[in-house]
């Protein structure tokens, strides 16, 4: 399997980026599983997290493979997709949710421009419009956000100190997921455009030789 990753005969350094990521979410990960005591993790569902976030590494090369395998392998989109659950534990470990006030807006924001850029990025492969990818993008990245809301208001509601604020906590978050999806499907067409470019470039430069 390595051989299809390889590009130009050797693997480029957005597979050992990639394997980096990967190897430190489940580092980070056992952290809380080793580790439950510590206050910052208390009421954070670290043990579904555990269970759920792995997958992360898992989906893009699954699909990859699905669709025949055909290169080149998105690096960019698998990559991106593991920086939501890694950051995640990581900002829970530094307890930088309850330290600072407007993290988990920024987060929301940037996360929600990670998963709609991954899907844009994909739909990049197949021969849609550019109507079509952006749709796909901006639908799917905030049914990401919606299902990650989902589990994390359920988390929420356990906890009787945040259930009277789960409510209007929520509806934020999906205001910043509709903004951050927006972008994230802006971004994924122009980086699926400039690649288009490239490669007819490259084909035009070839040809004429």
């Amino acid at each position: 399997m390595l051989e299809e990753l390889r590009v130009d005969g050797r693997l480029p350094l957005a597979f050992w980026v990639g394997a980096g990521l990967k190897a430190g979410l489940v580092l980070l990960l056992l952290l809380p599983l080793g580790l439950p005591e510590l206050e910052q993790y208390e009421g954070k569902g670290m043990s579904w997290r555990a269970l759920v976030f792995p997958l992360a590494g898992l989906i893009v090369p699954v699909l990859w493979r699905a669709a025949d395998a055909r290169p080149p392998y998105p690096y960019l989109a698998d990559n991106l997709l593991v920086l939501p659950p890694i950051t995640d534990v990581l900002w829970n470990t530094l307890d930088a949710y309850d330290r600072v006030a407007w993290w988990d807006d920024a987060n929301h924001l940037v996360n929600s421009m990670l998963f709609a850029a991954v899907i844009g990025l994909l739909a990049g492969r197949a021969p849609l419009s550019a109507a079509v990818r952006f749709g796909l993008a901006l639908g799917l990245g905030m049914t990401l956000q919606v299902l990650w809301e989902l589990g994390e208001y359920a988390v929420f509601v356990t906890e009787l100190s945040t259930v009277e604020n789960a409510y209007e906590d929520t509806i934020g978050d999906l205001a910043l997921d509709l903004l951050g999806a927006l972008f994230g499907a802006a971004f994924a067409l122009f980086a699926v455009r400039t690649a288009e470019e490239e490669a007819r470039e490259a084909a035009t430069a070839f040809a004429g030789r």
